[in-house]
């Protein structure tokens, strides 16, 4: 009688081979998480920060658009914004976010201009001062004749 044997390998993955993948593969997801986390927190800085520089540029436009009675030469007032960028008057309320203090001084000689005004950008506005960002705008402005 003849026997008639089968060619044909059987091919598989060792038990290592499929360790090593499923750790490979865990180490990716983990690594693709810890992004997220990374990217959402710097989203969330990008974010605020162009908050903060568009409620100082209304306000500097605001100033701007003063007249010579009522321009600001020595002192302004801390204003207070909501989270869409409502003004909430000079009074810190549970609803303000960002906090906007604004020094005066005179620009150092030869100047180009009359004043020149730092702006303080803090949020968010309720939090102790050590738990806030703070972003810091500089302009300068001739006083309205």
């Amino acid at each position: 009688m003849i026997k008639v044997q089968n060619t044909r390998a059987v091919s598989a993955f060792s038990l290592i081979e499929v360790v090593l993948a499923i750790g490979i593969v865990s180490f990716s997801v983990l690594a693709s998480f810890a992004l997220l986390g990374t990217a959402s927190d710097t989203n969330r800085r990008s974010r605020d920060e162009t908050f903060a520089a568009q409620a100082v540029a209304n306000e500097f436009e605001r100033i701007r658009s003063l007249g010579p009675t009522n321009f600001p030469t020595s002192s302004y007032a801390t204003r207070y914004y909501d989270v869409n960028l409502s003004e909430l008057g000079t009074t810190k309320t549970p609803a303000a976010v960002y906090q906007i203090a604004i020094a005066i001084a005179d620009p150092p000689d030869p100047a180009p201009a009359d004043k020149l005004f730092n702006a303080e950008v803090r949020y968010p506005a309720n939090a102790p001062d050590d738990s806030q960002e703070v972003v810091r705008f500089t302009t300068l402005m001739n006083v309205p004749l």
